[in-house]
């Protein structure tokens, strides 16, 4: 078999931001918002001190947790924001909620992230969204708005787009004539501009209720998105494969594929779609007046003559494109779900009802974008210009990530510094408190001996001081109650024992026991220099020095 390839170099601008996502959220314990700029970072790399420490273990056993998590993390954001590992601009819409809302309610305000790559989270386009978009249009159109098979429907009348692709393509995955066509991923170029912003569902029609027009009940969603307006931001290649008679065994019919007819397929597609599309958002007054006529200008005319060479076509990629940019033309069948007819309750249409739109603001209703439109261009050999001007007016505004980075870069000094300072400070704490423990522990241990070395008289005179001692280092003193427990109840019964001859105490254990009790009592026992004579009398401390 005779192969042969050819290699084409792809350049992506974006018309409309473009969200495709990658499965992943950030959650509010993973980043914080100032300044209008969302830093995404690893909880694990900062280091708390111990009153935040106890503060978010605190917030960890609330109840409602997770609230009270999500405050402890907006509240000590100047704590996080330096052990980011990547800074997204964020719509004013956004910073609003998140100001206002985190620790409130029960929204978990997640932000769906973007594809991405690299240590620097770049975003970047999959070359299978790609792929997937042109193989939609050219199996558009070589259906031709032709009726569905009835052997191509499954029991409730609803198309099997792929029964319907293998029959349009003469073969599967695997045997279609599209996989002589490789498309890698579409790589940034520089660093993406990106922005969270909302993901906002309009009806198409105006629809009334009481006077007020009613809203979708779809829920606005936070998306990272690659901003409109970025001049040959992102580049890929395509492998083409020519293959000459061969026919893979009887497996596959004899097979060819022309790029131009695929070009001029997807902008056929498309085309008839943005027309579509666009004459919805101007007439509802959603689309932003200034975007819609550049965009609509540079399709008449410096981009229209590209695309009729064959050398860009106009797409439309991600998730909020639209099920119309999806589906074949004049046989679509699109799930909609019909509020108010019972749970569950949905009817195939050709048209979906709702647009999802880009928007600074949860409660937008105009100056929006739609999401996914975008050229591409096949080896472009030269400039253009009136492209390239507009891209750098959509620009302007914008944040200076280059300066955002060095500021940051500052603070992450600053917080390795502050890290630094706090692992120095620990160990000196832990290492103070380690020879304190072994000073008690020796402390302890030679008292033990000393007490050993005691007849039994002095060991309860010792122990009895050992009991006033603790109470000093309390910094409490006990009242002198007689009749009632504590260290001058049990001063007065081992004076009692002292100088009861039956219990065999030597003059010089006595005196010792005085000495103790003078010395120590007055450090724990309340009013004692007021009372210290009648205090003296009744614990009989003449009488244990012998001068009774």
């Amino acid at each position: 078999m005779n192969e042969f390839l050819t290699t084409h170099r792809l350049y992506l601008t974006p018309l409309s931001p473009i969200h495709i996502g990658c499965g992943e959220d950030f959650e509010p314990t993973n980043y914080v918002i100032e300044d209008g700029v969302l830093y995404g970072f690893d909880p694990s790399r900062a280091a708390l001190d111990d009153a935040q420490r106890s503060e978010l273990l605190a917030a960890v056993n609330k109840r409602d947790a997770l609230l009270h998590v999500q405050k402890f993390f907006l509240d000590h954001a100047k704590r996080f924001k330096p052990h980011a590992q990547v800074l997204i601009p964020v719509s004013k819409g956004v910073v609003a909620q998140y100001e206002n809302g985190i620790g409130v309610g029960n929204n978990r305000f997640a932000i769906e992230r973007a594809s991405y790559t690299g240590a620097e989270g770049w975003l970047y386009v999959p070359g299978s969204s790609f792929k997937g978009c042109l193989r939609t249009a050219w199996v558009d159109e070589l259906n031709g708005e032709s009726p569905i098979l009835a052997s191509e429907r499954d029991r409730k009348g609803k198309p099997k787009s792929d029964v319907v692709e293998r029959r349009l393509l003469q073969g599967d995955f695997a045997t279609s004539p599209l996989r002589l066509l490789k498309i890698a991923d579409f790589m940034p170029c520089r660093e993406p501009q990106r922005e969270v912003l909302y993901a906002v569902n309009r009806k198409k029609d105006r629809v009334l209720k009481d006077g007020r027009e009613v809203q979708p009940k779809g829920i606005a969603a936070r998306k990272e998105s690659i901003l409109h307006g970025q001049y040959r931001a992102f580049t890929a290649e395509a492998v083409l494969t020519l293959l000459g008679e061969q026919n893979l065994a009887g497996k596959t019919p004899k097979q060819r594929i022309d790029l131009k007819e695929i070009v001029r397929a997807t902008n056929q597609y498309h085309l008839a779609r943005w027309q579509s599309e666009l004459k919805v958002l101007k007439a509802r007054d959603f689309v932003e007046p200034g975007w819609c006529a550049a965009v609509e200008k540079l399709l008449a005319g410096e981009l229209k003559a590209r695309m009729d060479a064959g050398q860009a076509m106009l797409v439309r990629l991600g998730r909020y494109g639209g099920a119309e940019s999806k589906t074949l033309t004049g046989v679509a069948d699109i799930k909609i779900m019909m509020p108010g007819k019972g749970k569950n309750s949905f009817e195939y249409m050709s048209q979906t009802k709702t647009v999802w739109l880009a928007a600074e603001t949860e409660g937008a209703q105009n100056n929006m974008f739609p999401f996914g439109w975008a050229i591409v261009e096949i080896d472009p050999k030269d400039d253009l210009p009136q492209l390239r001007k507009w891209c750098e007016e959509q620009a302007k505004g914008r944040p200076d990530m280059a300066q955002l980075r060095a500021d940051f870069e500052q603070e992450k000094a600053e917080a390795a510094r502050r890290k630094v300072e706090e692992a120095a400070r620990r160990a000196a704490e832990a290492a103070q408190a380690a020879k304190k423990a072994a000073e008690e522990d020796a402390k302890a241990k030679a008292r033990e001996i000393f007490l050993q070395n005691l007849s039994a008289h002095m060991r309860e005179v010792e122990t009895l001081r050992d009991k006033c001692e603790a109470v000093q280092k309390q910094g409490i003193k006990e009242k002198a109650n007689p009749g009632a427990g504590g260290l001058y109840q049990n001063a007065i019964q081992l004076s009692s024992a002292a100088l009861d001859e039956a219990n065999g105490w030597t003059p010089e254990e006595q005196t010792a026991l005085a000495d103790m009790l003078e010395e120590t009592l007055p450090q724990v026992i309340e009013a004692w220099e007021k009372n210290k004579k009648d205090y003296r009398k009744k614990l009989r401390l003449s009488a244990l020095r012998g001068q009774a």
